[in-house]
């Protein structure tokens, strides 16, 4: 069952991109709501645990991430608008405050 997301699980960033980590069903595992305005939006995208295979910066807290780093990717079946987006995983919470509330299913949107 997905969960309505709190405030404190959300990031906006002035590149319009939105970032919402919805649950954290297993520790190798992050069901996120990931929105950017001039790309589209995906709801309850399935996140996994891989090793950056380049440097960049995590889409959720800013953060510098370095090659190598843990990170959570999009499955790549799932990644048609931020397959290259990565969230560090040391800036997820080991467990999700999602206040309880239900969450409309949403499709995957393209522009």
């Amino acid at each position: 069952m997905m969960r309505k997301w709190k405030a404190e699980n959300t990031q906006c960033f002035a590149t319009g991109a939105r970032i919402s980590l919805l649950e954290r069903p297993k520790a190798d595992l992050l069901v996120v709501d990931w929105s950017d305005a001039r790309r589209g939006h995906c709801a309850e995208q399935h996140w996994r645990i891989v090793r950056a295979s380049a440097s960049g910066r995590c889409a959720f807290s800013g953060t510098e991430i370095h090659k190598g780093d843990a990170v959570f990717k999009p499955k790549p079946s799932q990644a048609t608008l931020n397959a290259g987006d990565m969230i560090l995983v040391s800036a997820v919470p080991d467990s999700l405050d999602t206040g309880g509330e239900q969450l409309t299913e949403q499709p995957c949107l393209t522009r």
